[in-house]
C-alpha cells in the first residue's frame, strides 16, 4: 500500500527528468548548428579576405576550402530533413510518447548514410591521387 502513495511522485519525476533529458539535448545539438554554422563563416570570410588581397589561390587550396565550407552547410542538411519530413506528413510532429521516451533511431537510415559518406570520400580520394 506505501508503494501507490509514491506511484503519482515516481510519475512526475520520471516525466520531467525526461523533459530536461529533452531539453538539454535540444540545447546540445543548437550549440553544435550554432558551431557549424560559425565554422562555415570563419572558412567564407577567409576565403573572401584572402580572395580580395591577393587575388589568386591555388585551385588545389581553393577545392579544399570550398569542400570544407560545403561539409558543415547545416542550412542544406537541414532542407534535406525537412523535405524527407515532407514526404512523411503528419508524422513530422510528435507526440507525448516521443517527449517522454525519445524519438526512435532508425539504424538502417544511419547506415545507408555512412554508406553514402564513404563512397563520396573514396572518390574524392581517387580524384586527387596521381
Amino acid at each position: 500500500m506505501a508503494v501507490l502513495s509514491y506511484l503519482p511522485h515516481l510519475f512526475y519525476s520520471t516525466a520531467l527528468t525526461s523533459l530536461a533529458m529533452h531539453h538539454l539535448f535540444q540545447r546540445k545539438a543548437f550549440e553544435a548548428e550554432r558551431a557549424h554554422v560559425a565554422a562555415q563563416l570563419s572558412i567564407l570570410d577567409d576565403l573572401r579576405e584572402r580572395l580580395g588581397a591577393a587575388g589568386r589561390i591555388p585551385e588545389r587550396e581553393y577545392g579544399r576550402l570550398g569542400r570544407l565550407a560545403r561539409s558543415h552547410d547545416v542550412w542544406r542538411a537541414r532542407e534535406v530533413s525537412a523535405a524527407g519530413a515532407g514526404e512523411q506528413g503528419e508524422e513530422s510532429e510528435f507526440g507525448w510518447k516521443e517527449v517522454l521516451l525519445g524519438k526512435r533511431f532508425d539504424s538502417a537510415k544511419s547506415d545507408e548514410w555512412d554508406r553514402k559518406d564513404l563512397d563520396r570520400v573514396r572518390k574524392e580520394v581517387e580524384e586527387t591521387s596521381p
